[in-house]
């Protein structure tokens, strides 16, 4: 089975940036555009955001307040999703700001994209899913160059 040299990028792009909440609008102001300091921060927020605490200085202050709903609704998450989140702060924090760059503006392709597009996207992912390992390895030979950052997790739409 062929998948297009992309394809991982793109899968990868859009599965890490659609956990992060639509419509959470950034603190207003000058004082709050900033958004926290990780000081400010509950002692559950530091512990459930922990991955981020090296790169928190660093972030934009709407990334800020994204990561903090975020936080906000950990509790109400299944052990999985909690887990899932968890793997992709872990991989969001491993990664460059070129990578960061990266995959935010594969993130927006792929929102651009007509839904007929995201969902033959979506269908070549859980074809891919359905993969051995000895099959998803030769895959990844045979693209080298079409590889992630990181080995995305697979997302379940709600």
């Amino acid at each position: 089975m062929a998948l297009p040299p992309h394809f991982r990028q793109l899968v990868f792009a859009a599965l890490l940036l659609l956990t992060l909440p639509a419509g959470v609008d950034a603190a207003k102001g000058t004082a709050d555009s900033r958004g926290p300091e990780w000081s400010q921060l509950t002692p559950d927020q530091q512990q459930i955001l922990a991955p981020l605490a090296q790169d928190w200085p660093n972030l934009e202050g709407k990334r800020r307040t994204k990561w903090v709903e975020i936080a906000k609704r950990y509790p109400k998450m299944t052990p999985q999703e909690q887990q899932r989140l968890q793997s992709r702060m872990q991989q969001w924090a491993s990664m460059t700001p070129e990578q960061h760059a990266q995959v935010r503006e594969r993130y927006k392709k792929l929102k651009a994209m007509p839904p007929e597009k995201r969902e033959a996207i979506q269908r070549k992912w859980r074809e891919y899913e359905g993969l051995t390992e000895e099959e998803k390895k030769a895959l990844r030979d045979a693209h080298p160059a079409s590889q992630p950052a990181a080995t995305p997790q697979p997302i379940k739409q709600p």
